[in-house]
Parts: structure tokens; sequence; C-alpha cells
């Protein structure tokens, strides 16, 4: 059996889409307790406050962070339903087709395949769903059991969190394949395609300087 690892976001879909999800809530639900915060990050961003939190430390992901918290109070019900409105208004909709046949033809092959997704579990988890994905990994929004608290739940799935993940997954679930495959868009993801037996990394338009560096191929699109 192949185990095929899928990135999202400008993997399989052709933007990021974890902050798009949050203004989708905001606008679907004309929520604006915290619409100020916009505000905030623009200032962070432009004295360059957030430059060097970035720099010091790449994991933090404080304008995603911020974004989120915007839809604090949020009930989780509606964020379930909203996720599946996304999912049929903005994401079937920008799909990298190349990516997507591979993304067939893997299931169609009965390979086990993963998401692996810095996107926000609940639009993950209706794309995985409709898709008969194995099972995914993304990042999770915590809860009271109610309402969104606008906070990450655990880790932001990105970077070598992934790895982690799904090392812990396979391990717990005695997953056994005989080769690996990841796909993935990003360089942030690079632990990733490392960890892979094959790297496939996704780019647009040109080849990424990065990719040929470490020998990857490539699948360029439009």
């Amino acid at each position: 059996m192949k185990l095929v690892v899928f990135d999202f976001c400008e993997t399989l879909v052709d933007y990021q889409t974890a902050d798009p999800f949050v203004d989708f809530v905001i606008e679907k639900e004309k929520y604006h307790h915290y619409e100020w915060l916009n505000y905030f990050d623009k200032i962070l961003t432009k004295t360059r406050v957030m430059a060097v939190v970035r720099k010091l430390f790449p994991e933090l992901n404080p304008s995603k962070r911020l974004k989120l918290f915007q839809i604090r109070g949020v009930a989780l019900k509606t964020i379930n339903q909203r996720a599946e409105d996304y999912y049929n208004q903005h994401l079937i909709t920008n799909l990298i087709t190349p990516v997507y046949k591979l993304l067939n033809a893997h299931i169609a092959n009965n390979d086990y395949v993963m998401i692996i997704s810095g996107g926000y579990a609940p639009y993950i988890k209706v794309f995985s769903e409709k898709h008969q994905i194995k099972a995914f990994f993304a990042t999770e929004m915590e809860s009271n059991g109610n309402r969104i608290t606008g906070s990450f739940l655990g880790k932001d799935c990105l970077y070598g969190q992934k790895v982690v993940l799904l090392d812990q997954f396979l391990k717990d679930n005695k997953i056994e394949y005989s080769s690996s495959m990841a796909y993935s868009d990003s360089s942030s993801d690079l632990p990733l395609l490392q960890w892979a037996d094959e790297g496939v990394v996704i780019s647009k338009n040109k080849s990424q300087a990065w990719a040929q560096q470490y020998g990857f191929q490539e699948i360029i699109h439009e």
C-alpha cells in the first residue's frame, strides 16, 4: 500500500484558505465584534513589528492568530455549517486541476490518502469526507464546547508539526505501507517532503529554486 500525503492550500486549492474562511464567517454572520483587530494588525505590520516577530518566531503566525480571534464567541455549530458553505462556494470552485486529478487517481488506486494542512479543521473535514480521504490533520479551533474561543487548539499545523502528527498517527494506528509520497507547494513543508520517499512540489507558473535545489519533482500549473 502506498501512503500519499497532500498539503491543501496552494497545493489542492489555489489560495491560502485559513484567513478567508474567518472572513467568510464574519461576512455571513455579520459578526464584527473584533473588527478593530484588523487595524491593529495593519499597525503592527506597518511599524515592522510583525516582521520582527515572524523572524524571531517563524512558527508563531501572529497575524493568523489575530484573524482567528475575530470570530471568538461564534457558535461551534455555526462554524461547522459555514464550513460546508465554504466548501461549496469557494473550495470546490478553486481547485488546482492537475493536482486534483492526481488526488482522485490515488484514491481510485486504493492508496492511503491523507491531507495535512495549516488550514482550519472544519472545512478540511468537509473536503476529506466528500473525497474519501482516509485521515486528515489541520489547525484546530479551540472551543469551550459550544463556542469558539478565538485560539488554536494545540499547535498550528505547519512546518515540522505536520511530521510530528503524521508519525504519531501512523504509530498509533499501526498503518503499514510500502512507499510514501508527499505533495506541497511550500518550502515550509520541507520536513514533510523530505520525510516521504518521494516529494512532489506544486509550483504556479514557474519552477521554484528551492525545489530544484533539493531535487524534488515539480508539477507546474497556471
